[in-house]
């Protein structure tokens, strides 16, 4: 038995926060429940808190929730991987843990409202793999996020059709889309070599200080393997 645990157990800030090391689904007191491939269950997936694991589309629908196969999967790069930003804007509140080759998280040339320094997704062809989520959104959640990424302005959902993603379960997952950098304010920031700048490799304070004399990255002004993903 798995038990659930709060989504503020993961904060939020500093951005891009913090998340499980689990793929999860939050119910609808805010409360983290771990979700983990199994092959005998009907969605291929169950819920491990209570009893007895329980397959994912069942605990969907006892909570009145769309099942697996009405969601489209959306890479979750940033901070849309964290519980309790999640809880705050009210979704995706299932996020399936997943690694990711030939992409990259890197820091933007722009900030989110309340200042802080936020990411946007590159090719990186050669690059070590990294561990994203893969949202499971309903339309509902895609109107949200829409607008939370001020799609149009700030990013654009488009299929990712560069790098490979692979779930838990070993699969790739079908249609998968991203929001990637649209305008400059969400082009990454160069670092000392000119490259985009890993999530990893600096601090929300190190890369805020940085980035306010640093020229947005431009690709083919250093060699290496990144690579832009324009809409």
């Amino acid at each position: 038995m798995t038990e659930p645990r709060p989504s503020g157990d993961w904060p939020e800030d500093p951005y891009p926060g913090t998340w499980p090391d689990t793929s999860y689904v939050v119910d609808d007191d805010a409360l983290v429940h771990v979700v983990e491939p199994d092959a005998s269950a009907a969605s291929g997936w169950v819920v491990r808190s209570g009893a007895a694991p329980t397959c994912l589309d069942d605990w969907l629908a006892e909570r009145g929730a769309v099942p697996l196969a009405g969601r489209s999967p959306v890479l979750s790069f940033g901070s849309n991987r964290c519980p309790s930003k999640v809880v705050r804007q009210g979704g995706p509140m299932l996020n399936l843990r997943c690694t990711a080759a030939g992409l990259s998280a890197v820091w933007s040339h722009g900030t989110r409202g309340d200042g802080q320094v936020v990411a946007t997704l590159v090719a990186a062809e050669g690059h070590e793999e990294e561990e994203f989520f893969v949202s499971m959104c309903t339309p509902d959640d895609i109107t949200l996020l829409d607008r939370v990424e001020g799609r149009g302005t700030g990013y654009d959902l488009v299929p990712l059709e560069q790098g490979q993603v692979l779930l838990e379960d070993g699969t790739e997952p079908e249609g998968l889309q991203a929001y990637v950098g649209l305008a400059p304010h969400r082009w990454p920031v160069a670092g000392e070599d000119g490259h985009p700048i890993s999530l990893t490799a600096m601090t929300q304070d190190d890369v805020a200080r940085w980035r306010a004399d640093a020229a947005p990255w431009e690709p083919g002004t250093a060699p290496g393997t990144f690579g832009p993903l324009l809409p």
